[in-house]
């Protein structure tokens, strides 16, 4: 297995192949804007995340007015670059203009915005003065069209949206239910392109990204469904899902102002430029190669793992008012940890993000094979290297806006969110 993975590796540089890159130390020196937010903050700016717990989706639009999305009140909230409120959308409810469960929000530069709401399966778009213009179905069959991340399409009414990882059961049932099989489309390893403009999306696929490669297991049919138990189905489910693996290398990717496309989706430092139509069309590079991964590191990372599922299921089952989490429950979380895979390298790249005037923010692992909050390196609109900030000097912004605004995410020590609006020098914008 890890020499299939090894094989695979897109653009990967063999260890001691080349001469790690000199960082170019960049100072950062943000200049604050506004702040709104927090303990004692007005009730429009009482912002909270029932799903995350922070760090809501957020958008500039030319005139630099910041578009949040407050799920915990089902609106959109919009400032301006004062940091004043200009409108709020929305409110809890079914009708057009209202949200039941808003999970993500994309923000046209013209002030045009729109919102996905998971639960009536459907994109709401709104006009720049925040009256609603038009609701667009997700799909009328079995399963409907299931994304993880969408951004706008800044050639035209449309998204770029990242499908969910597949679930072979999900479908085999769906199938045994209905009799239908259900569309294949994109993957969590996919983009496709979401047409807004009929009452229900039309999608095509844009690319498809390497596909690290899988032991595939004999899946079960329709028919080994229809009359299966319950502890029949867990079986399967168990079975189906698969060994964990750790460190593999997740499709990261955002979109440039003139519709170019940037991703990575390897191990190594190659960070793809694809025209409108998935073409690769460039690659951005830096000398630095993927750390092998050692006995050290899969101890560490296991240990890590259990330590974070471990406090998460503890808090989750009621550890907090002195009730234990089931015993059993966690063992059999422990030895699904303890019998995960491993990638055979430690991704270097964890974000890719366009500045507003078609720079590239490229995020980098932390110290740890697990820190995601890494240096970032800074590539300019003509795909130079500008230099690089250290980890957490200032961090990834939350969104790019023009004249260098950024929008940042501060959660307090009680996990309240404020937002903070700084504003980029020239040289890394």
């Amino acid at each position: 297995m890890a020499a299939l993975l090894l094989a695979g590796l897109a653009g990967s540089v063999a260890p001691g192949a080349e001469t790690e890159a000199q960082d170019r130390p960049l100072t950062a020196q943000l200049q604050e804007v506004y702040r709104v937010g927090g303990y004692d903050a007005p009730a429009w700016a009482q912002f909270s995340d029932p799903l995350f717990r922070g760090t809501l989706p957020a958008g500039f639009d030319a005139a630099g007015n910041l578009h949040v999305l407050d799920r915990g009140a089902s609106q959109v909230v919009v400032i301006d670059s004062r940091g004043e409120l200009v409108r709020t959308i929305g409110r809890q409810g079914e009708g057009p203009g209202e949200f039941m469960q808003p999970f993500t929000l994309g923000v046209w530069r013209d002030g045009r915005f729109v919102v996905l709401d998971v639960v009536q399966m459907a994109f709401q778009t709104f006009g720049p003065d925040g009256d609603f213009d038009h609701f667009a179905k997700m799909g009328t069959g079995p399963v409907p069209t299931l994304v993880t991340m969408v951004k706008v399409d800044p050639q035209g009414d449309a998204l770029i949206a990242q499908g969910q990882r597949s679930n072979p059961l999900e479908s085999a049932l769906v199938e045994a239910m209905t009799g239908v099989k259900p569309d294949k489309r994109v993957d969590d390893r996919g983009l496709e392109r979401l047409d807004l403009r009929g009452d229900v999306i039309t999608a095509q696929p844009v690319l498809q990204a390497w596909r690290i490669p899988r032991e595939e297991d004999e899946q079960p049919g329709p028919e080994d469904l229809k009359n299966a138990s319950r502890e029949d189905l867990i079986r399967m489910s168990d079975a189906m899902a698969g060994k964990k693996r750790f460190l593999e290398p997740r499709l990261l990717w955002d979109i440039l102002p003139n519709g170019t496309i940037a991703y990575c989706d390897s191990s190594a430092y190659a960070i793809k430029l694809a025209s409108a139509d998935g073409r690769v069309i460039d690659v951005l590079r830096r000398p630095i190669a993927a750390e092998a991964v050692t006995q050290g590191i899969r101890s560490a990372v296991i240990a890590e793992e259990i330590r974070k599922r471990f406090s998460a299921e503890y808090a989750a089952t009621g550890g907090e008012r002195g009730e234990r989490p089931i015993p059993a429950m966690l063992d059999v979380r422990r030895k699904e940890i303890e019998d995960g895979e491993f990638f055979a390298e430690v991704p270097v790249v964890r974000g890719v993000r366009a500045t507003w005037d078609g720079g590239l923010w490229i995020q980098r692992r932390g110290e740890e094979p697990w820190d995601e909050e890494g240096p970032i390196d800074v590539f300019g609109a003509d795909r130079e290297y500008v230099g690089t900030f250290a980890a957490g000097a200032p961090g990834m912004p939350a969104a790019f806006g023009p004249s260098g605004l950024v929008a940042f995410w501060d959660l307090d020590e009680l996990e309240v969110p404020t937002i903070v609006v700084k504003r980029l020098p020239g040289e890394v914008r």
